[in-house]
């Protein structure tokens, strides 16, 4: 009796557990599958039967295994084109590779670039291949360049010793205007505002 009583508890108990998973799973599947296109158009110059691609820190970028990354469409050369869907709401870093017609990789100078694209919201960047060392190419800013924000402001200062053309990138792919920056001094640009659309670089352009 007791036994049997128990055992109808067990089941009881049993299905509702399962039922409380099956609700939950949508949601948890829902946050899991979070992601936001990027689209890429980058300008390089390249000699024929070069490709170009973009590779980061993320599996749908090859987790920076050139083998695995992005292949860049040249139909609008020399703007290089594609796109990727990457996780929402974690740090995107990437960069640009050459592979030259005799399978060698030729990777951009300078740091990564970095994105942290929203959920549900495509984020469209414009940058130039990275080609000499120090030499200020549209894309992220040289390290002497540094920034900082508030909801309302983001500064950069330029701590590079000549001037510089300037513009912040925010989460959701905008980016501000461009701006003139002499060397020693600094500018304000647009902060994230009260919908939280951070800024995510300084570029140089």
């Amino acid at each position: 009796m007791w036994a049997s009583h128990g055992g109808r508890i067990a089941v009881t108990a049993g299905l509702l557990a399962a039922t409380l998973v099956a609700q939950a799973s949508p949601s948890s599947a829902a946050q899991a599958s979070a992601a936001s296109p990027i689209r890429f158009g980058v300008t390089a110059t390249t000699e024929w039967g070069d490709e170009l691609l973009a590779v980061g820190s993320v599996p749908a970028l090859g987790s920076w295994d050139p083998a695995r990354a992005v292949h860049l469409d040249a139909h609008g050369y020399p703007v290089w084109s594609g796109e990727a869907v990457v996780p929402a709401d974690v740090p995107v870093e990437y960069k640009y590779v050459v592979r030259e017609s005799d399978g060698t990789f030729t990777w951009e100078e300078g740091p990564n670039r970095l994105l942290r694209p929203r959920p549900d919201s495509p984020v469209t960047v414009r940058d130039t291949f990275r080609r000499t060392p120090g030499t200020p190419a549209s894309g992220v800013a040289p390290t002497c360049i540094t920034w900082s924000e508030t909801w309302r402001y983001t500064s950069a200062f330029n701590g590079c010793g000549t001037t510089y053309h300037l513009q912040v990138l925010h989460q959701d792919g905008t980016s501000t205007g461009c701006r003139e920056v002499a060397a020693a001094t600094a500018a304000t640009f647009a902060g994230y505002g009260p919908y939280e659309n951070h800024a995510v670089a300084v570029l140089h352009c």
